[in-house]
């Protein structure tokens, strides 16, 4: 905002109050609740009471549309003069009208207003054209003018309000310069890798030639967002001695950029005859304020990542609930390092904040399985084709893995929506489990989330695959599966059995009929859908499910087996015994 904002209107009009012996610019806070209904704004009471007569009345209002407060001079459609506590006849208060604008909370109305109390003024004509009031705008002018050039003076000391030779000087803090005219400039394209997601690309990075003797550099900062595969960036010579190259030269990013996979310049590029705008002078600050930012959580991060040994970095501040620590995980592209290389310790030294205690380390690695269950296209694939669909979806997961950052969730949406990008899947479901665990697995279609510090890892042999279902294949035939439950529970005071049986047979009921093919039948997610503590608690040990068909027999228990839903299968409740596994509560 500017320092100080005084216009020639304003001016004139509080010369005049002063000098007609009235009260200038009281300032009122003004507190209330805006989310209130209705908006109540408590009165301005004025001070110097009895008033004869209020001239002005200036505030802060929001602008709905940008939520920027901007200064208003309130109407007679805004408020009210009420009179005060003594005097019928006393303006003294101002009431703001329910449905006229209203001063923002926590802002100041200034009003100017005059007293019956003050002493007779001698000037007689202060209308436009008299002498005392074209003395009083030819000073007012002049104020004017002033505000003007100390408002121009402040602007021109900060990056984003300086202009012209005033940014020449603000950027030579950074010792940064203008490029004058005579440095080619162009345009280069960069393409994406196979990454989701937004791509940052600063102002700022270099783009070479196969051989790394022309070198030009990004004059603005851009972001590919997640739709984009390419994005064209606007470049300069890195050097008043940098030549003019011809199409498809400028082919190296010199800069490793996450998400980037290659660039290049489809056109010449030219010898311009302008100098560097404003604009691309502070696109280049900024960058060059960013990279030469230490000692901060951000720069710390930022300047590891930069890195091509670095995949992810996680920073955790107050590890030990000490001040003054901070825990860094960092997982290396080479996730078969034993040990930080001695180029990332370097970094760490260099970037670390002083007097700070960084405890860093390798992430932890947290090894994933991943199991599809798909729906291809037609009604009969070649086995080949298959198992071709079968690798490129194994290498999909595995990317989609190994992008997860340090204690990140491993989303399943993303992976899912990847796999979808293959026109011969129709549709798919994906289940993401921590490889070996032990207890109920990940439901399917939830993310996995990581332990703080932790990265992912996904090897292929980890990709499993439940029976593919063919799009245009004859539905199967309809499966029915008996279901027989024993369910052992404890009854809480005031339950009697009879109640107990009744809601666990609905309850099983409505489970088996929400079941989709594919899901898993275990005994987590029946225990889930049992429960009622205020009413009874499942002997989770002795509880078991038997589900049969003509080929299948499965017996779910805690520890024991998962039945698999497969396509045509609808379930029937043929028994639900519930019994009291002990004397009520």
């Amino acid at each position: 905002m500017p320092l100080i904002d005084r216009t020639y209107p304003d001016i004139v009009r509080d010369v005049l109050t002063n000098l007609t012996q009235g009260v200038t610019g009281e300032a009122h806070p003004v507190m209330y609740d805006p989310t209130a209904r209705p908006v109540q704004v408590p009165d301005v009471v004025l001070l110097r009471r009895p008033v004869r007569r209020v001239s002005a009345v200036i505030g802060k209002v929001q602008d709905p549309g940008t939520g920027e407060l901007t200064t208003y001079q309130f109407t007679l459609n805004d408020y009210e003069l009420a009179p005060g506590p003594d005097d019928p006849q006393d303006q003294s208060v101002i009431r703001f009208l329910p449905f006229g604008r209203k001063p923002a909370p926590g802002t100041d109305v200034l009003v100017n207003y005059y007293p019956r109390t003050t002493d007779p003024t001698p000037l007689t004509d202060v209308h436009p054209g008299s002498v005392v009031r074209t003395l009083i705008e030819a000073v007012a002018k002049e104020l004017a003018v002033m505000y003007v050039q100390l408002n121009a003076a402040y602007d021109s000391a900060f990056l984003d309000t300086a202009t012209g030779s005033s940014l020449d000087r603000v950027v030579a803090l950074v010792g940064l310069q203008r490029y004058r005219s005579g440095r080619p400039v162009g345009t280069v394209r960069f393409t994406r890798s196979s990454a989701v997601g937004d791509i940052f690309i600063p102002a700022g990075t270099p783009v070479t030639d196969k051989q790394d003797k022309i070198r030009y550099e990004t004059v603005e900062t851009h972001t590919m967002l997640a739709g984009e595969t390419t994005a064209e960036v606007a470049v300069r010579g890195a050097s008043d001695s940098t030549p003019a190259v011809g199409p498809n030269v400028l082919t190296v990013i010199q800069r490793a950029t996450a998400g980037l996979d290659s660039v290049t310049n489809d056109g010449v590029t030219s010898t311009p005859s302008q100098d560097e705008s404003d604009q691309e002078l502070r696109s280049r600050a900024r960058a060059a304020l960013l990279a030469s930012n230490k000692g901060t959580v951000g720069a710390l991060r930022d300047g590891l990542l930069q890195m091509p040994e670095v995949k992810a970095v996680d920073i955790q501040e107050f590890p030990n609930d000490v001040a003054g620590e901070l825990q860094l995980s960092v997982s290396l592209s080479q996730p078969s390092a034993a040990a930080l290389p001695a180029s990332v310790l370097a970094r760490i030294e260099e970037l670390r904040p002083a007097g700070i205690r960084v405890l860093r380390g390798m992430a932890q690695s947290v090894a994933l399985a991943v199991r599809v269950a798909l729906t291809l296209a037609g009604s009969n694939l070649a086995a080949t084709e298959i198992q071709a669909i079968h690798t490129q979806v194994t290498a999909t997961a595995v990317e989609a893995v190994g992008r997860t950052g340090v204690g990140q969730r491993v989303r399943a949406g993303p992976l899912l929506a990847a796999i979808l990008q293959d026109g011969r899947i129709t549709d798919a479901s994906v289940q993401i489990t921590a490889k070996d665990s032990a207890g109920d697995p990940n439901p399917v279609g939830a993310d996995f989330v990581l332990p703080q510090g932790s990265a992912a890892t996904l090897d292929p042999a980890s990709v499993s695959f439940a029976q593919d279902v063919m799009a245009g294949a004859a539905a199967p035939p309809a499966v029915t599966v008996q279901v027989q439950a024993s369910v052992p529970v404890a009854l809480r005071g005031g339950v009697d059995l009879g109640t107990a049986k009744t809601q666990i047979t609905t309850r099983l009921n409505s489970f088996f009929s929400s079941l989709a093919p594919g899901a898993s039948v275990t005994a987590g997610a029946v225990l889930t859908a049992l429960r009622d503590d205020a009413k009874y608690a499942v002997d989770a040990a002795r509880m078991q499910l038997t589900l049969q068909t003509d080929r299948e027999f499965v017996q779910v228990a805690q520890g024991g087996q998962a039945f698999t839903v497969a396509a045509g299968q609808t379930f029937t409740l043929a028994t639900a015994d519930v019994t009291a596994s002990g004397p009520e509560q």
